[in-house]
């Protein structure tokens, strides 16, 4: 049944879209088509987004002010081949260690996520804190799939995600607040200033502040051992875990309430006739707190709450701990960017770029023992605090009529310094007796590239591309409780050389065609090659001698511009990526996973798209993604072999009407997702469970009315059809936020 109602979604999808290109050929085919959007992400410089050698998706300013966004993922939902889950979504209190996100079906730490141009991923797990682009601020998000280490180097294998923020080219001034309901419980609020002055000085400043209340989504779930059975209680609901293996419902870990904190102050000054300077800070900051657990578990005889011991439910023997019942709170992490550049013109038509950025994070968690209970006992916490330094210098300039180059340097820079804090209160992060292991990372990134955008005729454009990539990482790890170790990994380094060539061709003036072949590469993360992680007895560990994955993409692909209102793309791809670095299980009971080399991965896809203005004040967008996922060699780890990649889901439908009619505006979008695996082996077929990652059909509304010029109202409802499905915690239910706007 779930099989035919995935397929009529997806060929109700491409029905629409083909539908939506008929109609507005037969309706519109004689309207001037619209060239003139610039994007920059896919070329490192200006470009119209009809010569860009990328299927590049744009969200504008006012694609993110139609959204109930309060976070980034919120705000790219309709992007085509995009998936999000847990902390990439503002509904989730979840934080950088259970983000999801992939992009054609590859992960977030290969695909590279950028702020204003600067890499914004973990410096020691490679991952996304979703919450620190502050909404307001963003001007436009530019997704560009397809192998692009030719000019970004390691990570973008995927593609490229650019967050640009707005900068003080006006005046600008906005205050909100927003409360919400049910499972959006909580408060927001938010300031937002931007201007230029007289003498080409801009200033911006922002501040942002959620409050929310959480909700029940993590449940405790344990399962029958072998052995005679103990208390008899009741009220256990059977369930089965992820993996399909049988089980019981226990209780939930209560609600994790969630305190988020965005603040940015920039400032430009313009060089009359030679460019700009500027400067600023941006930071966030996120603490999760926890309340109190919920056991569903009743003793059979007195009818007293249960929380632990040696258990009888339906004659099976269940062993419990309180332990069972914490999360990792309190957790805290912050973010604090620093960034300052210049951009002119130079010389005789030289246009020269420089950015310069640091990054410090914070990242910090609790870990309660086995024998300890919900308030006391004793503990762990985690401290991972980690930077990033980053330098570009690019210089553009055209070589007579037929070529444009693109030209840098480029030097990055991760650290990571990790320490596992013993404590005699876990709940208390104050209470720290000794250290018990810890890891440090130091890698560094140096790099050239350069990029010839070659008019080969009036209609059709040749990119030819190259980076050389220097990687060099050294580290340590150590362990105090015996047996004690310590280990320094010496310096080493590896080499990478990745081209592209692409090409761009305007066959009629609604048409255009592109294909490209591209090489590209990932570094290792620190976490990957020194940390030693186990949390609620789990255990991860890294593997100094990691090799650089490597991807070789291809790509064909168009455009059909109906008219200025209605447009169409498809695109086929395949991407084959070798030395894989995934998660290798070395033993089920304790779980312990290793990270490893794998032999090679094929990833290979469809992606349609559609857009259409069916009236003056209505339009409708739809998209369809293909993912065919699959390790093809893994000597490490056979069972993974035919197998899909984990956060790979297999198909992507997004379809989305959005309205505004005189003081009117309104949003009504849908997403399905099929089921994504998290583990290589996709053992975890299990769907509607506890810890499971389903497939599922998110609707969400938002209605707007402008009272005056000045002020602005808005209700929004997110999960409309009330669904029912886990992303590992389960999804929020239907919940409805109320905000007023003002804006001067």
């Amino acid at each position: 049944m779930e099989i035919q109602l995935n397929k009529r979604r997806i060929f109700l999808t491409l029905g629409c879209i083909f539908g939506l290109v008929n109609a507005a050929g037969a309706a519109e085919s004689g309207e001037p088509v619209e060239l003139d959007e610039v994007v920059v992400t896919a070329t490192r410089t200006h470009a119209s987004l009809s010569d860009a050698p990328a299927a590049v998706t744009v969200v504008s300013t006012k694609d993110i002010e139609s959204k109930n966004a309060s976070r980034l993922g919120d705000v790219l939902d309709q992007v085509p081949s995009l998936y999000l889950r847990g902390g990439a979504l503002g509904q989730s209190q979840g934080t950088i260690g259970t983000s999801g996100m992939s992009l054609r079906g590859i992960d977030q730490t290969r695909t590279l996520i950028l702020l204003d141009g600067q890499p914004i991923q973990d410096a020691g797990s490679g991952k996304v804190n979703w919450r620190v682009p502050f909404i307001e601020d963003i001007a436009r998000i530019e997704v560009v799939p397809g192998a692009f280490s030719a000019l970004y180097g390691s990570n973008a294998i995927g593609g490229v995600v650019n967050i640009i923020t707005k900068q003080p080219d006006k005046r600008e001034f906005t205050a909100k607040v927003k409360k919400g309901w049910s499972d959006a419980s909580g408060k927001d609020a938010s300031v937002y200033f931007r201007d230029k002055l007289d003498n080409g000085l801009g200033i911006v400043a922002g501040l942002g502040y959620q409050n929310r209340d959480s909700y029940v989504n993590d449940f405790v779930v344990r399962s029958p051992v072998a052995g005679v059975p103990g208390t008899a209680v009741t009220g256990a609901q059977a369930t089965t875990t992820a993996t399909g293996a049988p089980a019981y419902i226990v209780g939930d870990k209560g609600a994790a309430p969630w305190r988020q904190i965005n603040a940015t102050t920039k400032i430009s000054y313009d060089l009359s006739g030679v460019g700009k300077l500027f400067g600023g800070i941006a930071y966030s900051e996120t603490d999760l707190g926890y309340t109190m657990f919920n056991t569903y578990l009743r003793n059979a005889t007195t009818g007293a709450p249960v929380t632990a011991g040696t258990l009888d439910i339906n004659g099976q023997r269940v062993t419990l701990s309180e332990s069972n019942f914490v999360n990792n709170s309190p957790l805290y992490e912050s973010t604090a960017r620093y960034f300052a550049g210049f951009e002119g013109t130079i010389g005789n038509g030289y246009l020269l770029k420089i950015d310069l950025a640091q990054i410090e994070r914070q990242y910090r968690f609790v870990n309660a023992n086995t024998a300890s209970t919900w308030g006391a006992g004793t503990g762990t916490q985690t401290n991972a605090p980690n930077s990033g330094a980053d330098g570009t210098a690019q210089l553009s300039f055209p070589v007579g009529d037929r070529h444009f180059i693109v030209s840098g340097i480029s030097l990055h820079n991760e650290k990571v310094d990790g320490t596992t804090y013993t404590l005699s209160n876990w709940r208390d992060p104050a209470t720290r007796t000794g250290i018990a292991d810890g890891y440090s990372g130091d890698s560094t990134t140096a790099s050239l590239f350069a990029q010839d955008e070659i008019s080969v005729v009036d209609k059709l454009k040749v990119y030819i591309g190259g980076r050389f990539d220097n990687w060099q990482t050294k580290g340590n790890y150590y362990k105090n409780t015996a047996p004690a170790s310590a280990v320094t990994y010496a310096s080493r380094s590896a080499s990478s050389f990745n081209s592209k060539l692409s090409a761009v061709y305007q066959a009629a003036d609604p048409v255009t065609l592109r294909a490209s072949f591209g090489q590209s590469f990932r570094a290792p993360t620190n976490n990957d090659l020194y940390s030693y992680a186990n949390i609620f007895g789990i255990t991860s560990i890294g593997d100094p001698d990691l090799k650089p994955e490597r991807g070789k993409t291809w790509e064909i692909g168009g455009e059909w511009r109906v008219s200025d209102k209605f447009k169409a793309n498809a695109t086929y791809y395949q991407t084959i990526l070798k030395d894989l670095i995934t998660n290798f299980r070395l033993s089920n009971v304790p779980i312990v996973s290793k990270r490893i080399n794998a032999g090679k991965a094929k990833i290979n896809g469809i992606e349609l798209a559609a857009e259409a203005g069916l009236t003056n004040w209505l339009t409708l967008n739809a998209s369809y993604a293909y993912i065919g996922s699959e390790m093809l060699e893994n000597n490490i780890d056979p069972l993974s072999v035919g197998k899909r990649l984990i956060d790979s889901p297999k198909n992507i439908v997004n379809m989305g009407i959005t309205a505004q009619q005189d003081s009117w505006t309104g949003i009504l979008n849908a997403s399905y997702s099929s089921k994504v695996f998290s583990t290589a082996q996709n053992i975890d077929t299990a769907e509607g469970v506890p810890g499971s990652y389903d497939a599922h059909t998110m609707v969400n509304a938002k209605v707007g009315y402008k009272f005056t010029k000045v002020v602005k109202g808005v209700v929004a409802i997110n999960n409309l059809l009330n669904t029912k499905a886990y992303s590992f915690f389960l999804l929020p239910g239907r919940n409805v936020t109320a905000e007023m706007d003002f804006s001067f």
